[in-house]
């Protein structure tokens, strides 16, 4: 019988700067450009070989029942590893944020109506709830970060990078034909 094992401790968010939404005294413009440092932080964690420039120009919207609105948009200037090369690239990430986080009470009431009214939300899946805020916080930079991740191509590859095809003397053949080959010399031996 084994046993599951839970981390101690949740890996550090390579760029965090949480925000209180309490201080927050009506519409609020950020602009945030992590240093050279964090930068390479973001990197690693996003699974780049390089995080050039990484912009986001948000703009933060408090309503009267305690949410915040956040929209924006999150630039950068990337070097993805290429799936076929294993080389980096440059590429870029252009992504809108539009997301909408509310204080608990406020996610409790809007899944209870969600279920109300729909009594197959559940059997169709989770409705779809604004992001919570935690502790009173939220954190635009985490945000950030997030909606760039997203924004990456999972298999990222050169624009002129093709993979080599197999030739035997003139002749092209395809992989299968290399198998097939293969396996009719195993049965001659």
């Amino acid at each position: 019988m084994s046993k599951s094992r839970i981390p101690a401790k949740l890996p550090a968010l390579p760029y965090a700067e949480p925000l209180s939404v309490m201080t927050l005294k009506g519409e609020t413009h950020l602009v945030l450009k992590p240093d050279v440092e964090t930068r390479a932080r973001i990197a690693r964690f996003a699974g780049l070989h390089a995080l050039d420039r990484f912009e986001a120009h948000l703009t933060l919207h408090p309503k009267p029942d305690g949410s915040v609105q956040v929209s924006g948009r999150v630039d950068a200037e990337t070097q993805p590893i290429c799936v076929v090369t294993l080389e980096p690239f440059a590429d870029r990430v252009s992504e809108p944020v539009e997301v909408t986080f509310a204080p608990p009470e406020v996610l409790a009431r809007l899944a209870e109506r969600e279920v109300e009214e729909d009594e197959d939300a559940l059997a169709n899946g989770s409705p779809e709830l604004p992001d919570a805020i935690v502790n009173g916080h939220i954190d635009p930079a985490a945000l950030a970060v997030e909606y760039l991740i997203l924004g990456l191509d999972p298999y990222p590859r050169k624009p002129d990078a093709d993979f080599a095809e197999i030739k035997v003397g003139e002749d092209m053949i395809s992989p299968f034909a290399a198998l097939k080959a293969l396996k009719s010399d195993e049965g001659k031996g």
